[in-house]
């Protein structure tokens, strides 16, 4: 093992390059298999954790589509606004189990501001790190990814723009104070501000009349999703937007687009592997000094074998090695396959051939 480590520590004074080269190689056809699989996994895993926090979401006529994304992800201008008289409806339904007012419209600092009902937080999974929620119209709870950026503290005072963009009009008249740090589970929750739904009346003095932007529901039977649409025709200026089926759309949307991303995901890595292959092969290949030594010291097969490429495999495995933190760190939730396996046959490969090389001489 001492004979190995002296040739570990010279070749990596010599060719510390060629080694760097190699990982780089690993890494690429590591997250070229992975890659697709990866990003397949982690839009349908969002999806359908969004699709399950509201069985549907009441909001002015328009696009379901952006009902959804406006009310679960701020991604889209609201349709309008609700009025009061639609949330006392809703909220009594006998088909209603839960229901939760959203507000939209304003923003602090560029971030949106939502005004929420108090079980918003429990319902989508927001926990409070120092501080308590809010519970008057003069509170707001801050994410702390937010605050560390904005050096945000509790007791801090601020003022909303009208619109997403702090250059609108101020609600200089409305001050709100920081009353708790947040983390939320989902990342939309960490990139927005919250206060309470009665803020926004306050806000505007009053002139929505109580109204709100959106309502989430939940419903006691998911059998009633077949009973909202027939109910929903009868209602005016009222749109129903049930996210497991807007989700099911995408879903299906984009399938061509991830079909074509593992094709290539198939293609590419297989290209990147030859090279892999033979650039390790060829790296090993160089060792000729080395290799002559060994063989006049009668050195057994399997020290040779470990003292010339054992560093080439050890740099093909930390490139695997960063590909699986990478995908751990940024995607979290990566959805490892068995396509992990394949990452490897491109080190395997090389070593079999250099292995037979070595058997010839």
């Amino acid at each position: 093992m001492r004979q190995i480590l002296v040739f570990w520590s010279a070749q990596l004074k010599r060719r510390s390059v060629q080694f760097i080269l190699t990982a780089l190689l690993s890494f690429l056809v590591t997250t070229g298999i992975q890659g697709p699989h990866v990003l397949e996994h982690y839009l349908y895993s969002k999806w359908q954790q969004s699709a399950q926090y509201a069985d549907v979401i009441i909001g002015h006529k328009g696009s379901p589509l952006q009902i959804v994304a406006s009310t679960l992800y701020r991604l889209e201008n609201p349709t309008g606004n609700i009025d009061s008289n639609t949330v006392k409806f809703w909220s009594k339904h006998p088909l209603v189990q839960e229901s939760c007012a959203i507000s939209l419209g304003d923003n602090i600092k560029g971030y949106p501001l939502v005004g929420a009902d108090h079980n918003y937080y429990s319902w989508v999974g927001i926990n409070v790190i120092e501080g308590k929620l809010p519970q008057s119209p003069f509170e707001i709870a801050v994410p702390t990814k937010i605050a560390l950026l904005l050096g945000i503290e509790l007791g801090d005072e601020f003022y909303t723009s009208h619109g997403s963009d702090n250059r609108g009009e101020k609600h200089e008249h409305h001050k709100l104070t920081v009353s708790a740090f947040i983390e939320g589970q989902r990342p939309t929750d960490n990139e927005a501000i919250f206060t309470t739904a009665e803020a926004y009346l306050l806000m505007h003095d009053g002139l929505n009349n109580g109204s709100i932007t959106s309502l989430m529901l939940k419903l006691k039977s998911k059998s009633a999703l077949l009973m909202l649409p027939r109910l929903l025709d009868n209602r005016p200026d009222e749109q129903g937007a049930f996210p497991v089926f807007i989700f099911a759309q995408l879903q299906k949307q984009w399938e061509p687009t991830l079909r074509k991303i593992r094709d290539w995901g198939q293609i590419v890595p297989i290209g990147i592997g030859i090279v892999f292959v033979s650039f390790a092969y060829f790296l090993g290949g160089t060792q000729r000094e080395a290799l002559a030594f060994l063989h006049v010291q009668k050195t057994p097969l399997q020290i040779k074998f470990f003292a010339i490429y054992g560093l080439i495999i050890l740099s093909g495995l930390f490139g695997i090695l960063c590909t699986y933190l990478l995908l751990e760190i940024y995607v979290s939730e990566s959805g490892m396959r068995s396509t992990w396996l394949w990452s490897l046959a491109p080190i395997g490969a090389s070593a079999v051939l250099y292995i037979t090389q070595l058997i010839k001489r």
